[in-house]
């Protein structure tokens, strides 16, 4: 799309000439010139014949400068804590990887709402769960906004609500048969395990439900029953994506969860294991944080190893699924009052979740009986 901005001036020999400016990729300001303006014209037509998102002045704008800015706005918030640097990659991979494919770099005064309700589309025919093209496509629409908003720039995004066609898919909510999958038997898919490190940190995962993140970030100092007679362990920090340590992935994830005696001597005696001087409780040979991938594959590699009828992970979670069966566990034994207490617990700060998740299976059938257990490790 080519916008004429024709003006005069003289070449050094003092001749009268045709000249426009345009915009190059990297944002310079260029020039290209002619005699007349009829043969510039042309030079033009030639020149961009292929280019059609060539820029003539500063105010228009593409897919990439877009993007960029509102780039530089996530990295903004980033040095403010207001978001982090796994959000920022997920949504760089969002843009690489769906994004920039179908619009290339459109000229944004070319962007019509038909081009964005046949991107939504597209999501839609790879087979994209509905949570991830939602993500995918209020990234796109973070970008448009912010630039519309930044700019004073016309935002089609806002004209129509393109993902009413996009339904949210009916979790299935079953209850857990804890006659058959009993704490027992999760224990003894840990014992399966071969590694002592992992098995460790499952049997945490089975007592605690706390995140995996959160069991791989502990040391020393969170272990409370070294300093006094208290058989719990303080949950205050986790294993972020690339192994960096940060916060838990809620604020109420901030909390203090329960042991047994027979896990406590279980950590007791791996920490006689350990160098006295090595504060973080799990690393690997290389002095790294335990990867969760590690754990997901040990979890496999135990189900496979059970009896007939146990061999199929009935929580489809892997790593996770020591906290999904605890949690389960806690609501259908009536360890705590209501959904409030266990989300607190849990660090879960969606109690809606918590109930619709782990409580309302159980209603009616909870036992009201006070939950005891005196839990063995061999």
């Amino acid at each position: 799309m080519i916008e004429y901005n024709i003006h005069y001036t003289k070449d050094k020999n003092g001749k009268r000439i045709a000249r426009q400016q345009y915009y190059a990729a990297d944002g310079t300001k260029k020039y290209i010139q002619a005699k007349t303006a009829t043969a510039l014209k042309q030079k033009l037509e030639e020149k961009f014949k292929n280019r059609p998102l060539v820029k003539f002045n500063p105010n228009q704008y593409t897919i990439d400068d877009a993007e960029i800015l509102f780039k530089g706005h996530l990295i903004y918030k980033r040095g403010l804590g207001k978001t982090s640097q796994s959000c920022i990659e997920d949504y760089d991979s969002f843009y690489k990887n769906h994004i920039k494919p179908f619009f290339e770099n459109k000229d944004l005064r070319m962007l019509q709402s038909e081009d964005v309700a046949a991107f939504v589309k597209q999501l839609k025919s790879k087979g994209y769960k509905t949570k991830t093209i939602k993500k995918i496509f209020n990234h796109f629409k973070n970008i448009i906004t912010y630039l519309a908003d930044e700019k004073n720039y016309p935002n089609i995004i806002n004209e129509k609500n393109y993902l009413k066609w996009i339904v949210e898919e009916e979790k299935d909510h079953t209850e857990l048969d804890l006659d058959k999958w009993t704490f027992e038997v999760m224990q003894s898919l840990v014992y399966k395990m071969h590694n002592p490190l992992i098995k460790l940190i499952c049997m945490i995962l089975l007592e605690t439900a706390a995140r995996p993140s959160e069991i791989r970030a502990l040391e020393k100092e969170d272990l409370l029953f070294l300093k006094s007679n208290a058989l719990e362990i303080s949950l205050k920090k986790a294993v972020k994506r690339h192994k960096e340590i940060g916060k838990t992935k809620t604020k109420r994830g901030n909390r203090i969860v329960e042991i047994s005696p027979s896990l406590r001597d279980k950590i007791v005696d791996y920490l006689n294991t350990i160098d006295p001087l090595q504060e973080k409780l799990f690393l690997n040979s290389k002095g790294k944080y335990i990867c969760v991938e590690q754990i997901g594959r040990a979890v496999d590699k135990a189900f496979k190893k059970m009896e007939h009828g146990y061999q199929n992970n009935p929580i489809k979670r892997k790593a996770y699924c020591f906290r999904h069966y605890r949690t389960t566990y806690f609501a259908a034994k009536g360890k705590f009052k209501n959904a409030l207490e266990l989300a607190h617990y849990i660090g879960d700060e969606s109690i809606d979740f918590v109930d619709r998740t782990y409580v309302a299976p159980y209603k009616g059938k909870i036992e009201n009986k006070e939950f005891k257990e005196n839990i063995i490790w061999k």
